[in-house]
């Protein structure tokens, strides 16, 4: 067993730990009772409005391929997307998530993979900031005065990071540094996305109506579950369970997912078995529509991708790049 495989073993273990000790915390009965007392005609509305949302983030995923000359009509870029879906969810190791659509990506359009890497951390990139964003607005309002100041003052000190980040990249001579430093020259390539103004406003507006989709199906979960919470409240509640996933402790966020949804439910007094089964809820939709990638994975005779070490890329790098790159799939 190599390094990879045991660090994706050791996720799947710290899932599983989870879930069972918040399943345990919460009670297995009276979760499961939860679950059985939920409307589930909610699902389907659910599993359409999460394909729809998906089909957007391939728009958006498009949008910003095109800078870098990736030309594929936008029904491809909506197919790797839900492969990528299911290759996240169901297969560890090397094969999943947003390292199948950077393969597909760069495979259907004869390029690097590095450059097609480059495409889905514009794309992941966005995403991030869009959410940050949002919760940070939230987290400012009484609303959201229940949730610990600690969670809090970390959501805004993020949102500072990010904009210093910006910054930094507009003041920095990114193409003079990459001459001298061969590492930076995948960066250099990347300048665009930050110097283009409309470019990055429009990308990160079309991440705004991706949320606001996915909110969606946030209220209708709370809904099927009977549960009374305040909406802004909810969006906060959402935003900050997503950000926590991206943190690579667990299998594609398994397990830390459902522990924070029912840990912020309960600061406002939503009982513990309330708060998973709406993780778990959510977390059935999300599985339903991952199967609909691996259905077009099937139908569409794609392969899968290999294993085998990239010559473009240096090994240590690129595995510790698409890793992270998976967790990131959840926003």
């Amino acid at each position: 067993m190599n390094r990879s495989q045991l660090k994706t073993g050791l996720k799947i273990c710290i899932s599983i730990g989870l879930l069972v000790f918040f399943l345990i915390n919460a009670g297995i009965d009276q979760t499961l009772e939860e679950l059985s007392s939920a409307n589930l005609w909610y699902v389907p509305a659910g599993v359409a409005l999460y394909l729809t949302s998906q089909y957007v983030s391939a728009y958006r995923w498009q949008f910003l391929c095109r800078p870098l000359h990736f030309n594929l009509a936008l029904r491809e870029f909506f197919d790797y997307y839900l492969i990528g879906m299911f290759l996240s969810l169901f297969l560890p190791g090397a094969i999943g998530g947003d390292v199948g659509r950077m393969y597909y990506l760069a495979k259907r359009c004869n390029r690097k993979k590095r450059e097609a890497l480059l495409t889905l951390l514009a794309e992941r990139g966005v995403g991030l900031v869009a959410v940050l964003m949002m919760t940070s607005a939230l987290c400012l309002l009484p609303v959201t005065a229940p949730i610990p100041a600690v969670i809090r003052y970390t959501m805004l000190a993020l949102s500072g990071l990010a904009l210093v980040g910006y910054l930094a990249l507009l003041i920095l001579p990114v193409q003079r540094l990459a001459e001298k430093f061969q590492p930076l020259s995948l960066l250099a390539q990347a300048e665009i996305y930050w110097k283009d103004t409309p470019l990055l406003v429009k990308s990160v507006a079309i991440s705004f109506v991706i949320q606001a989709i996915i909110i969606s199906i946030q209220v209708l979960i709370a809904h099927a579950l009977g549960m009374e919470v305040p909406f802004l409240y909810l969006v906060a509640v959402y935003g900050i369970v997503g950000l926590i996933s991206v943190i690579p402790i667990s299998f594609n966020g398994i397990g830390v997912r459902e522990g924070a949804y029912t840990s912020l439910f309960q600061f406002i007094g939503i009982p513990a078995e309330t708060g998973l089964a709406f993780a778990l809820y959510w977390f059935l939709i999300s599985v339903l529509t991952s199967l609909i990638g691996g259905l077009i994975l099937v139908k569409g005779h794609y392969k899968t991708p290999s294993m085998d070490p990239d010559p473009e890329m240096e090994e240590k790098p690129r595995s510790n790049t698409l890793h992270s790159m998976k967790q990131a799939l959840w926003l």
